[in-house]
């Protein structure tokens, strides 16, 4: 039960900084995503006198949208929440620092601190492409993107090919198929970002 409440805490405190991230940046892009539109309405008008009332047919405005598309908007949450990995990331980083001496230099673990820093790079490229999906300005969002992608497909790629090549060589180093598989998940995530742009790129306001 205890496990169980951890878990949840740690779950609600992961999703809590792109929630607040999320608040901030749609706030201030409301603006641009407005779109406005009129439409044909009935309404009543209540007269005095000898005007009864009646009923006319007037253009009212209607507002058609007033933020940024749905799937940016999930598009730039998970860009957040897999983004914020580099936090965790450190804390591992600077534990295997204090531990060096103990896992005796070893030289997988010394290539697993040597890859925080470019991973932190691929965490606030990530973070940049996200916050540019939903500010509502196609240039940067078209910028921040692919080179999200171009950076993160490379660095995973070549992060994909050391592990491999290393399991291969020491098979007892069971926890380099997760290296691989979240650096999958990455490659996969970041294209779909790039394809999410794409398709809603005609979309933006400027």
């Amino acid at each position: 039960m205890a496990t169980m409440s951890w878990l949840l805490v740690g779950a609600m405190a992961l999703c809590l900084i792109p929630w607040l991230t999320s608040l901030f940046v749609e706030d201030g892009a409301r603006i641009r995503w407005r779109l406005e539109d009129s439409r044909e309405a009935e309404l009543t008008v209540d007269g005095q006198g000898v005007f009864r009332e009646a009923t006319v047919h007037a253009t009212v405005p209607a507002v058609r949208r007033s933020r940024a598309p749905g799937l940016l908007r999930a598009m730039a949450y998970s860009c957040w929440f897999l983004g914020q990995m580099v936090i965790p990331g450190f804390l591992v980083w600077c534990v295997g620092l204090l531990m060096l001496d103990r896992l005796q230099n070893s030289p997988s673990v010394l290539a697993m601190l040597g890859s925080f820093f470019p991973g932190a790079v691929c965490a606030a490229l990530l973070w940049r492409a996200g916050s540019s999906l939903v500010r509502g300005e196609r240039g940067r969002a078209d910028e921040a993107t692919r080179q999200a992608a171009k950076v993160i497909v490379a660095y995973n790629a070549l992060v994909i090919a050391a592990a491999g090549a290393w399991f291969s060589a020491h098979r007892h180093e069971e926890y380099l198929l997760g290296c691989v598989a979240y650096a999958v998940v990455s490659i996969v995530h970041v294209l779909v970002v790039r394809w999410a742009f794409l398709a809603h790129r005609d979309e933006y306001p400027v």
